[in-house]
C-alpha cells in the first residue's frame, strides 16, 4: 500500500476512476431530478387545471352541478387508481367523493399540499389542493402519489444498478490505465537504474508508437547514447592526457637527473634549463587548447559576436602562410566568390582557420597543394580548406574531431591532436556545420556557418 500510494500511475488510475464516477453522478442526479421534478410538475398541473375546471362548473351552475361533474370523474374509469375528490358542505359533512378519512385539510386556500388521508379505506399519500368557495363549501382535489414514488424508486433503481456499472467500468478503466502505464514506466525506471550503476550499454525497448512515452523512451536512449559517447570520449581523454603528461615530464625529469651527474658544468645546466622549458611550454600549449575548447563549448564567447567579412581575414592569414608553404615548397591559393559575411568571433574564426592550415601543411607532405575557398550562398556562407596529401582513412573519418585523437598511433609525430576538437567547438559555437570529406586524393574540410 506504501508503494501505491506513491506511484503516480495508481494515483492517475485513481484519479481517472474518481472523475468518472463523479461525472456519472452528477449525470444521474440531473437525469433524476429531470424526470421526478416532470412528473410532479405534471401531477400538479393536472390537479390544478381540474380544479379550475370543477370551480367554473360550480360558479356557472350552483352545487348540484359540480356535485354531478365529480361523480362523472369518479366513474369515468380514467385515473381510477390514482384521483381523489371531495365536496364538503358549510357544516363540513361530506357531500361526494373517494376520501374515507382525513386528520387534517390544508387550511391554505388554492394551495398544493401534501397530506395523509385514507382513499377508499387505504392509507394514502396524498398532494391536495383546497378551494373554499363563498358559501362556506369546501372542494378538495388531489392524486395519490403512490405511482409517482414507485416509479421514482424504480429510476432510483435504474440509477444504482447503473452506478455499480459504472464504478464497475471505472475499476476496469482504471486497472487498464495502469495496465499500459506502468510496464513502460517500470521498463523507464530499471533502465535508469542499470544506468546509475555503470552500465551504460542498456537502453529501454522501443515500440513503433507514436506517443508521448515512445518519444520519452526514444529521448532517453538518445541522451544514453550521448552519455555512453561522452564518458568514452572522457576516459579516452583522461588516458591521453595520462600518456602526453608522463612522456614530456619523464624527459624533463631525466635532462635534469643528468645535470645532477658530476662534474655538473653551467652549460650542462643551460641546456637542461632551456629543454625543461621548451618541453613545460608544450604541456603549457595542450592545456591552453583544452581550455580553449571548453570555452567555445560553454558558449561564454558569443557576447563578442560581430560582423565579419573573411576576405580580409583570409588575405592576412594566407600572407601569414605563404613563406611557410614556399619554405615547404608547398603551393597555398585562395579563392573566394562574393562578398562572404558571417557574425562572429574575428580571433575564434582566425585560429579555426590556422588550425585547418597547420595540419594541412603538416600531414599534407612536401609539394603539397593547399586551396582555402570562401563562398557565399543565399542562406549560408561555405568555408573549404582542401589538401591533395595522404587525408584521413574512411573509418576513423568519424572520430577525427575527438580530442587527442590522431590516426598516427604510435604518435611520432609531433601534435596533440586537438586542432579539429578546438574546430568542431568553435564551429559549434557558431551554429555552423563542419564536415569532413575524402577529397580522392587528401582531405576536404567544410564550415558552413549562417550568413550574416
Amino acid at each position: 500500500m506504501t508503494s501505491l500510494r506513491h506511484s503516480i500511475v495508481f494515483r492517475l488510475a485513481l484519479s481517472y476512476g474518481l472523475l468518472f464516477l463523479l461525472s456519472l453522478a452528477a449525470i444521474s442526479s440531473v437525469f433524476y431530478v429531470g424526470t421526478a421534478g416532470l412528473l410532479a410538475r405534471n401531477t400538479d398541473g393536472q390537479i390544478v387545471a381540474i380544479a379550475h375546471q370543477l370551480e367554473q362548473v360550480h360558479e356557472r351552475s350552483g352545487t348540484g352541478a359540480l356535485l354531478q361533474a365529480i361523480h362523472t370523474l369518479l366513474t369515468d374509469d380514467k385515473d381510477v387508481e390514482t384521483e381523489e375528490y371531495l365536496v364538503l358542505d358549510p357544516q363540513g359533512r361530506k357531500l361526494i367523493g373517494n376520501l374515507t378519512a382525513w386528520s387534517h385539510l390544508p387550511t391554505k386556500n388554492d394551495a398544493l399540499t401534501k397530506v395523509q388521508v385514507q382513499r377508499l379505506g387505504h392509507d394514502s399519500t396524498s398532494r391536495l389542493l383546497v378551494h373554499r368557495f363563498e358559501d362556506g363549501s369546501l372542494l378538495l382535489v388531489g392524486r395519490d402519489l403512490q405511482e409517482q414514488h414507485q416509479l421514482e424508486r424504480m429510476i432510483l433503481g435504474a440509477l444504482g444498478i447503473g452506478g455499480l456499472l459504472g464504478l464497475l467500468l471505472a475499476m476496469l478503466g482504471a486497472l487498464l490505465f495502469r495496465a499500459q502505464l506502468q510496464p513502460r514506466l517500470t521498463a523507464i525506471q530499471l533502465t535508469t537504474q542499470d544506468v546509475s550503476a555503470g552500465k551504460l550499454d542498456r537502453r529501454i525497448a522501443t515500440s513503433p508508437a507514436k506517443d508521448e512515452l515512445a518519444g520519452i523512451a526514444r529521448d532517453v536512449n538518445r541522451m544514453l547514447d550521448d552519455i555512453e559517447r561522452l564518458m568514452d570520449t572522457a576516459r579516452n581523454v583522461s588516458n591521453t592526457i595520462a600518456h602526453d603528461l608522463r612522456t614530456p615530464l619523464g624527459r624533463i625529469r631525466s635532462a635534469l637527473e643528468e645535470t645532477l651527474q658530476p662534474p655538473a658544468e653551467t652549460a650542462q645546466w643551460q641546456r637542461a634549463a632551456h629543454y625543461a622549458i621548451d618541453e613545460i611550454d608544450t604541456l603549457i600549449g595542450v592545456f591552453e587548447k583544452l581550455l580553449q575548447i571548453a570555452e567555445a563549448e560553454s558558449g561564454v564567447r558569443r557576447q563578442r559576436f560581430e560582423i565579419l567579412p573573411l576576405r580580409a581575414m583570409l588575405d592576412d592569414l594566407l600572407e601569414l602562410y605563404q613563406p611557410a608553404a614556399e619554405a615547404q615548397g608547398m603551393r597555398l591559393t585562395l579563392d573566394v566568390e562574393g562578398t562572404p559575411t558571417v557574425l562572429a568571433d574575428r580571433d575564434l574564426m582566425a585560429n579555426v582557420l590556422a588550425n585547418l592550415l597547420d595540419n594541412a601543411f603538416k600531414y599534407a607532405g612536401q609539394g603539397a597543394c593547399v586551396g582555402v575557398s570562401a563562398v557565399q550562398a543565399e542562406q549560408h556562407v561555405s568555408l573549404v580548406v582542401q589538401d591533395n596529401g595522404p587525408g584521413i582513412p574512411p573509418d576513423v573519418m568519424a572520430r577525427a574531431t575527438e580530442r587527442f585523437f590522431r590516426v598516427d598511433d604510435s604518435r611520432s609525430q609531433r601534435g596533440n591532436g586537438l586542432g579539429l576538437s578546438i574546430v568542431a567547438a568553435v564551429v559549434s559555437l557558431h551554429h555552423g556545420e563542419l564536415k569532413l570529406e575524402d577529397a580522392r586524393p587528401g582531405l576536404r574540410v567544410s564550415i558552413l556557418l549562417p550568413r550574416a
